[in-house]
């Protein structure tokens, strides 16, 4: 299969089994999968998914921790075209109402418990009407779409039914085989909606982003490269999947057939105990997440030298260029839009800059009072246009998020010099 060819998340998939089939695709502290058996678990999900009545367009949620569980079923439900709803694993019974009812999901999969969390009562404080349901047949004027919640432990919740109820279902006679689930595959398309990701993003105002599997395949590759991704690398992503920070580690790690590596949970000790017994050469963490493990990786002597996000970035000389990330984007452009890879030093008289466009993105920079463009160097709004860009919002007219030509007004403010370096500003609402 080409390179031009990988421009869904099953056609990379397919590639990455034919290619990566024994290299380790996730591991956890309790179990690791390759790319094979990556493609085999998500491929028997994707058939239990179909034999369910899923399908192109579903709504399919998914609330779990990130994970051998979670890599999976985003795999198997891109595998049939499904639009996949990250929710977080931190929702209040009102935020997780609103997303399940605002994102029309249909069927919900998730895990019983994580940390303190049980979301089977989480699930039952957000939609009261769950009490007196069926399993498999909900009629929720709550969340009018749900037909189904399927949880890895659902006793004493009548209303759902067990994951490995969902799984069997694959292995019934007459069920979808492998020969259907390709022809499934056959038929999606990079332009179909792939993930619908909620973000307070340009506005005050929350709204679902709708990627679609373009960016999931194709971008993520880009990012990757900007990224310095090796195929040989060990990624830990110590941001949650349901927001686009984790999420863009994740498949920009299975874009080159690099390794994923999760720790049990956020705690510092358990990150610092994969890192150690797993050789992670890369991280992603923001904040004083950071700090945090390099302070508990010298106190426990796991050296992190190697680790660039943990030390400094290094050029292809094995110079080191300091710790800066020259990267420019947000949600709706399925992360960065400008950036300059992490292995190359910011020209000189560029220091300041966060890159040039990437992925096949334009810019331009308007008055963001008249949308006049303006001239290089000046400081505007900063509109985008590109293959990853967003599809949309959901249950948004494209009419009120793009322009008549098709940019996105990003509400960002920055300039871009005659070179195509671009420098930020601020934002047009303060809003971050």
């Amino acid at each position: 299969m080409t390179t031009e060819a990988r421009d869904t998340l099953p056609a990379l998939l397919a590639h990455l089994a034919a290619t990566r089939g024994d290299h380790p695709a996730v591991v956890m502290a309790h179990e690791a999968l390759t790319y094979a058996a990556l493609d085999a678990r998500s491929a028997r999900l994707a058939r239990a998914l179909l034999a369910a009545g899923a399908g192109k367009g579903a709504r399919i949620g998914l609330l779990m921790s990130d994970g051998i569980d979670w890599v999976t079923a985003f795999c198997a439900a891109c595998r049939i075209g499904a639009l996949v709803t990250c929710v977080s694993t931190l929702s209040t019974p009102a935020e997780l109402a609103h997303v399940l009812r605002s994102g029309d999901v249909q069927v919900l999969l998730a895990a019983r418990r994580f940390l303190d969390h049980d979301y089977a009562e989480t699930l039952e404080a957000a939609l009261p009407g769950l009490a007196g349901q069926r399993a498999g047949a909900l009629r929720l004027a709550e969340a009018p779409w749900l037909r189904a919640v399927w949880l890895d432990d659902a006793a004493g919740a009548g209303w759902a039914r067990p994951m490995a109820n969902l799984l069997a279902l694959a292995d019934e006679p007459g069920a979808p085989d492998d020969a259907l689930l390709r022809a499934v595959e056959r038929e999606v398309s990079p332009a179909d909606p792939a993930i619908l990701i909620h973000t307070s993003g340009s506005t005050a105002q929350p709204k679902a982003v709708v990627p679609a599997q373009w960016a999931v395949a194709r971008h993520s590759a880009e990012l990757a490269r900007m990224f310095a991704l090796t195929p040989d690398d060990r990624m830990m992503p110590l941001l949650p999947a349901f927001w686009l920070a984790g999420l863009s580690t994740m498949t920009q790690t299975l874009a080159v057939g690099a390794t994923l590596v999760y720790p049990a949970s956020p705690a510092i000790d358990h990150a610092l105990d994969m890192i150690e017994r797993f050789a992670v050469t890369r991280v992603n963490a923001w904040g004083d997440r950071q700090p945090k493990l390099i302070e508990g990786a010298r106190a426990r002597g796991i050296a992190i030298g190697h680790i660039p996000e943990l030390s400094q970035f290094r050029d292809g000389n094995g110079q080191p260029i300091g710790t800066k990330i020259a990267m420019f984007g947000m949600t709706e452009t399925f992360s960065a839009h400008s950036a300059q890879p992490v292995n190359a030093p910011l020209p000189p008289g560029k220091e300041a800059s966060f890159g040039r466009a990437i992925g096949g993105y334009e810019r331009r920079v308007v008055d963001p009072a008249t949308g006049r463009e303006l001239p290089p160097g000046e400081v505007g709004e900063v509109q985008v246009r590109g293959p990853a860009l967003m599809l949309g919002f959901y249950k948004r007219r494209r009419g009120e998020v793009f322009t008549p030509d098709g940019y996105y007004p990003t509400r960002d403010l920055a300039s871009i010099d005659a070179q195509g370096w671009i420098y930020p500003a601020g934002r047009v609402d303060d809003m971050i």
